[in-house]
């Protein structure tokens, strides 16, 4: 499978959680602001306001236990029950009228109703008013704080997609699916002196070694290839691709030798072969959709090319380990393989 179709799809995730947070985002946002679904008080709940406020004098908290209702429906209901009160229950009626004048409620005067009332066309205004009234408007924004929170972050993420994506994409894509190596050896595997007495070639992008010891279970280099400005052009490395056996240390059968074009946008791999796996056709076969099969031999140099990149692989180091559990020439105990990459010229092939 193609390096970069694996890449894509270890990515998969970031498309649906996005989406998840954005709907989380639009739901609350209808549930809260648009559209908010809200408990319609009943008279027995109004009834039970007054009563409580009546012992308690607490007039902020019986605003905002009324607050669900608008300013009319508060009006039509408390005039409603103090008619309905006003003879049978006149204790009740008269909780209820307190409560509307300490809400500046007004509501009309009953006949029959009991000793105080209020005019309807009288407002007796109360400080508390005004601390109610305000004390609910900051908790209607204290409210909306969690949602403009989830709103401020699905927003953060999707300018970050936008803005960060084409940035990264082109080195994103030169990471192979195993992950490039964190430990600092692995990735600074360059030969000084080698490269120092290398020839020079045309549009030369260094020179790096790769070299695998036995007990080394999870090898995967890769080395950078910039031009001398720094502008990133790809990637090139080696990895392992097939083990045998089971147990400790891994018995590597095959690496994979892979050479990765910005420019391109694919991945070029020769996979590495023991005698043994070369000779296999079992492990051919399987082999066969992770790259063209080369028999490891020392000396033998691999030709990887892309659009705008070359990679000279030389095998420069080759010992199998002895193994009487397991075949001749079947898995490594030293690999070590020269890349040489270039940038092909106008007209070079």
């Amino acid at each position: 499978m193609n390096r970069l179709t694996e890449l894509l799809q270890r990515r998969m995730w970031i498309g649906p959680l996005s989406g998840l947070i954005v709907g989380l985002a639009l739901g609350l946002l209808i549930g809260w602001v648009i559209a908010p679904v809200s408990y319609q008080l009943s008279a027995d709940d109004v009834q039970l306001i007054a009563d409580s406020y009546s012992v308690s004098k607490d007039a902020e908290l019986a605003g905002k236990r009324i607050a669900s209702l608008s300013k009319d429906e508060q009006t039509r209901l408390l005039t409603k029950l103090i008619s309905d009160k006003s003879k049978s229950q006149p204790a009740d009626a008269a909780r209820l009228i307190e409560l509307a004048q300490k809400l500046d409620i007004s509501v009309r005067a009953t006949p029959g109703a009991a000793t105080t009332s209020v005019a309807s066309a009288t407002r007796v205004p109360t400080p508390s008013t005004s601390s109610t009234s305000t004390s609910s408007s900051t908790s209607s924004l204290a409210g909306l704080f969690p949602l403009l929170a989830i709103i401020a972050v699905a927003a953060a993420i999707l300018i970050a997609g936008i803005i960060l994506v084409p940035r990264v994409l082109p080195e994103l894509r030169a990471r192979r699916a195993k992950g490039a190596p964190t430990n600092a050896a692995a990735k600074t595997m360059l030969a000084p002196a080698a490269q120092t007495n290398a020839p020079a070639r045309p549009g030369g992008l260094g020179r790096y070694v790769a070299a695998y010891t036995l007990g080394n279970d999870n090898y995967d280099t890769s080395f950078s290839l910039e031009t001398p400005r720094q502008e990133f052009l790809g990637e090139c490395g080696m990895g392992i691709s097939e083990t045998i056996g089971e147990g400790k240390p891994a018995k590597v059968t095959a690496f994979d030798v892979w050479l990765f074009d910005k420019g391109d946008v694919r991945t070029v791999t020769q996979i590495l072969m023991s005698e043994y796996a070369y000779n296999d056709p079992t492990m051919r076969g399987k082999l066969a959709s992770k790259g063209d099969a080369v028999l490891a031999e020392k000396g033998k140099t691999l030709h990887l090319e892309t659009q705008s990149l070359k990679v000279d692989a030389q095998i420069v180091e080759l010992v199998y380990a002895q193994n009487a559990n397991h075949p001749a020439n079947s898995h490594f105990q030293k690999l070590t393989v020269e890349m040489i990459p270039t940038m092909k010229t106008n007209g070079s092939g």
